[in-house]
Formats: structure tokens, sequence, C-alpha cells
């Protein structure tokens, strides 16, 4: 199996170099991949540019985003020979880091670094571009039609990747074997080519939704291991509670919460005790004890940096 996934990527890697180094193949793959080439073939021509200078990174501000298009289903390596460009599509496009890792900007200016064993689904209309792939990075691009996407992520999906970026962790084997099956099954000539194509891709996305409903809960339980544990609460305490990697969980709680898990325990401990000030006549060093400082000046310049006032202006304040 790895010499044949070896020899695809080699054959995908040597297609794209030469597409890329020869001006009529390029413009004829531009004519098919693209809807509005002609306009990108115009915009070319007024610049006084070759039209591969704009995918080579040659030209700033090309005044025309490419968008992408396919009536069906395929997925390729991100070869080295592709440089980073901003288009849109419309299609769903999914990217699989298999290996390395992969950097996605968006037309807002966000950027997104996936790691091995990450994915992300890219929904019709999405503005962005991929990082230019090193020498040892495999990352897999899907390019699913909407039509075939209906009726697999769309399936198990409903409504809820209809638009935007949604990034799934830690992908399980199955959702790899999936992936991978796909990749197999695409050059093989087999009358049951299409039901087996549209049958793995419900593989993975049945895959990467049960491990998205699995992320919910692994929010959910975090607030209630501070419920019990705020006083000697830590991420590798957490993360063996729930069996999983403290690296793992520590970049699912920031994707999902956009705060680290330390800053989310100090404004959970702030929030506890915005409650004991104002519940009861502790005093501000047993309120700090009570929530998992070990004294009152660590309170007082958390509470401080969160609130803006003391603990002290705050009970008064507001009883």
């Amino acid at each position: 199996m790895i010499d044949t996934f070896s020899a695809i990527y080699n054959k995908h890697e040597t297609e794209d170099t030469k597409q890329m180094g020869e001006t009529a193949l390029f413009i004829a793959a531009l004519k098919k991949e693209f809807t509005n080439s002609e306009e990108i073939l115009d915009a070319a021509t007024a610049l006084s540019v070759g039209v591969q200078d704009f995918i080579l990174g040659k030209v700033r501000d090309f005044p025309v985003i490419p968008v992408r298009n396919s009536e069906v289903f395929y997925i390729k390596k991100h070869t080295q020979s592709q440089v980073p460009y901003f288009h849109r599509h419309n299609f769903y496009e999914v990217l699989y880091v298999r290996k390395g890792k992969c950097l996605q900007k968006l037309d807002n200016g966000a950027e997104l670094l996936l790691r091995e064993k990450q994915c992300v689904v890219l929904s019709p209309e999405t503005v962005h571009k991929i990082g230019k792939c090193g020498v040892s990075d495999i990352i897999l691009k899907m390019v699913i039609p909407c039509k075939i996407y209906s009726e697999t992520g769309g399936a198990v999906f409903g409504d809820t990747l209809t638009e935007g970026v949604k990034v799934f962790e830690n992908l399980s084997e199955t959702a790899e074997f999936a992936v991978l099956k796909l990749l197999d099954e695409q050059y093989k000539d087999n009358k049951f080519k299409n039901l087996l194509i549209q049958s793995y891709l419900t593989i993975f996305f049945a895959e990467i939704a049960g491990h998205a409903k699995q992320d919910v809960a692994l929010e959910t339980e975090l607030y209630r291991y501070f419920d019990c544990n705020v006083k000697t609460a830590n991420i590798l305490k957490f993360a063996a509670a729930c069996g999983y990697n403290a690296d793992y969980v520590s970049r699912l709680i920031k994707l999902k919460t956009g705060r680290s898990f330390s800053d989310l325990l100090s404004r959970y401990r702030i929030n506890r005790a915005k409650e004991l000030l104002l519940g009861g006549g502790m005093s501000v060093e047993d309120i700090a004890f009570e929530v998992g400082y070990s004294n009152a000046s660590g309170l007082y310049k958390q509470f401080f940096a969160i609130c803006g006032i003391r603990p002290a202006e705050y009970r008064k304040l507001f009883r």
C-alpha cells in the first residue's frame, strides 16, 4: 500500500511540475479548471504579464480572484510546485494533513495552521490560499462537488457546513483509511467506482462528525472538571481524566474557545471569586484559597487584570 501511494504522490508531483513549466499546458488547465478563465487571461494581458505569473506569486494585487470549478470528485496531493494564491471554488474542499503541516490563509487576514491528523472542510465560495508544500509534507486535497457532498457530507452534517471553514482534530484510523481508499479507488477501472467513492466519503464524514461531537462533550467536561477541582486543576490532570493526550487537549480547547486552558481556568476562578465576594462575609484571603490561589496576592493580580478593579472594590460596588 505504501509503495502504491508513493507512486501516486510522485505522479501528482511530476504532472504539476510539467504543467507549471509549460505555458500551453497551463492555459489548457486554466480553461478547464477555472470558471472565469477568460477574465484571468484578459487581466494578465492588460497587465502585460504572463498568465502563470500570478500563480507563481510574481504579481501582487491581481485584479481577479480565480474561481475553481469541478463537476467530478477527485483527490490529489498538494504538490511542491504549487504556490499560494487566493481563490474560491464552487465545490466543497477538504484538506487532510497526513504528514507535516499545512498553512491556510483566509481573505479576512486569518491564518490557520493544520498539523498531522487534522483536516479542514472549506465550503463553496470560501476565499483562501494554501501555503507552500514542504518536501516532507503529505497534504491530500479532496474536491467534492455540491451534489456529491449533499449525498455524503450533507447526509451527515445537514446544513451545519454550508458556509465557512470547519476544522476537525485527531482523525481516527477509520477516517484516514477512508481517505486512502478514495485515493486508491479513483485510479481503478471499477463499474462500482462511483458507489465506492460515495460510500467512503460517507464513512469519512461520519467519522469526523463523531469526533466533533466528542469535542463538544470535551468542552462540557472541562467546566465540570473546574467545578470539582478548582483548587488543583491543571491540563495534565484534566487530559488524564478524559483519556486524551495533553497536547491534543490544549490545541482542541484553544481551537474551540479561542482561549488557552490556563486562561479559561483563571476566568473560571475569578467568576467564582465574584460569587463568593457578593454571597457572604468571607475574607479576600479565604476566597483566594477557596478558588485555588496559594495567597491573596495571586487573586488580587488576576482579578485586577480581568476586571479592572480590586476584589474589595468589586464587593463594595456590587453588594
